[in-house]
């Protein structure tokens, strides 16, 4: 298998395909002459990591890829691993260390580059936090990858045209690998590989290339923080298509985005384990479906309405059942209707907290909210909900009018409108904005701790 168009340059590196082909093909000779067959791989800088995965493809070494870049994660990872590549310190692990920065620069690169033929069959490991929060393995073909950048492509080539592509999200995660990465390589685009932390930065980058039309790749997390103060506006003009994956992007944040830049907001619905499941480009709040990619197959159970899916992006020819509640609707059409762990029992009363969670959230004194299940371990107290609340300025103002307690008693009347007593949420914390890691994923642990 080798890369179909050659043409990709790397803007912020100021690297050609050829150049970039060129470090991929030497850095891969030099791990070929390694033993090691099982890679860890953690290298926070974008770039290298791209000539580090292509590098360890070509010299067909299985890729084990870590969740985040924490001393306790990667060496949990290791032992699914037989040596290290990266950035980060591992003492006491194997570690592979080669300073090619004389050899790189000295290249002649018409006769060191030459075609990256590439294996499909390749593992490569990814880790993922799953709904305990633990470290989950899943394991995936290279070939897997490719045919979802072929589906992108497909889909949606002709909306990114020759755009660059951008992003605000990490190359650790499979979201930003696969469409930050993999997708403007193998389809030719040029692309910045650094992720734009900061709105601010983004709109100086794309000012300063104004001559570039812009594929935006984001998350839903910097998106809700972005349309509360739009910096984009000013190179509105700059921007072709914007992709939201990694949760459900908020129709008012969707629809802000389309507004503001003059662009379509295109949403992925997927996981690491299953891949790209479907998309949405939402042009009104009732326009909640989502749409299947090609080739997926998709069943619903009766009784817990949970997805399932046959997937090219799936090992196996079984049917893969999702933790997704769905409402199936004609021609392959679903609304999700939230997560089966999330639907629980309190005293014996079934509740969903992606539901409470949704009808707080339409509140005008909220801008965003997370409802948690806080679990008593002494039995003399019981089990309640808890919600971490971002307001919004309208909410901010009656929290310094009616303090914390009056806020409380009218967000607790307004879902007495919709739930039982027993179901509304007994404790309420007030943030400045949900912690979000790396990925764009709430942060399970650091919600907890708003009650401890």
């Amino acid at each position: 298998m080798k890369i179909p168009k050659n043409s990709t340059f790397f803007i912020e590196e100021n690297k050609s395909f050829e150049q970039w082909s060129a470090h991929v093909s030497l850095l891969s000779h030099h791990i070929s002459n390694n033993d090691a067959q099982r890679w860890l791989l953690f290298e926070l800088q974008p770039y290298q990591f791209s000539l580090y995965f292509f590098a360890l493809l070509m010299a067909n070494k299985q890729i084990v890829i870590p969740q985040n870049g924490q001393d306790q994660q990667l060496r949990h990872c290791m032992t699914q691993a037989d040596i290290y590549i990266g950035s980060q310190s591992l003492e006491g692990c194997c570690t592979f260390n080669l300073d090619l920065s004389n050899e790189m620069t000295c290249l002649d690169i018409p006769e060191v580059s030459k075609a990256i033929v590439l294996n499909e069959s390749t593992s490569i490991l990814f880790f993922t936090s799953g709904s305990t929060g633990a470290p989950k393995a899943i394991n995936k073909t290279f070939g897997q990858l490719v045919k979802e950048i072929v589906q992108l492509e497909h889909r949606f080539g002709h909306k990114l045209g020759t755009g660059c592509v951008m992003s605000t999200v990490s190359h650790q995660h499979i979201y930003g690998l696969l469409f930050k990465l993999l997708w403007p390589i193998w389809s030719g685009r040029d692309v910045f590989l650094k992720p734009f932390e900061y709105p601010e930065h983004l709109a100086h980058e794309v000012t300063k290339n104004s001559h570039r039309q812009v594929c935006l790749i984001g998350s839903p997390a910097y998106f809700h923080r972005l349309v509360k103060d739009n910096v984009l506006i000013d190179c509105k003009h700059n921007f072709e298509v914007i992709f939201s994956s990694g949760g459900p992007l908020d129709f008012n944040s969707s629809l802000a985005l389309q507004r503001d830049l003059d662009c379509g907001v295109i949403e992925v619905f997927g996981s690491t384990e299953t891949g790209g499941i479907a998309w949405r480009q939402r042009q009104s709040i009732d326009n909640e479906l989502w749409n299947l990619f090609d080739d997926i197959a998709i069943q619903v159970n009766v009784i817990t309405q949970q997805l399932s899916l046959k997937s090219p992006y799936i090992s196996g020819d079984s049917w893969f059942e999702t933790d997704d509640r769905v409402g199936l609707r004609d021609n392959n059409k679903f609304q999700l209707l939230g997560r089966v762990d999330r639907v629980i029992k309190l005293e014996e009363k079934r509740c969903s907290l992606d539901d409470i969670e949704s009808t707080l959230a339409r509140h005008e004194f909220i801008n965003e909210v997370s409802i948690i299940l806080l679990i008593h371990k002494q039995s003399t107290q019981r089990d309640c909900l808890g919600a971490i609340i971002a307001l919004s300025p309208e909410g901010e103002k009656v929290l310094l009018q009616q303090s914390k307690l009056g806020v409380n008693r009218l967000l607790k009347q307004y879902l007495k409108s919709f739930f039982e007593t027993l179901v509304i949420p007994r404790k309420f914390r007030y943030v400045a904005q949900l912690p979000y890691n790396a990925q764009g994923k709430l942060d399970k642990k650091q919600l907890e701790q708003f009650f401890d």
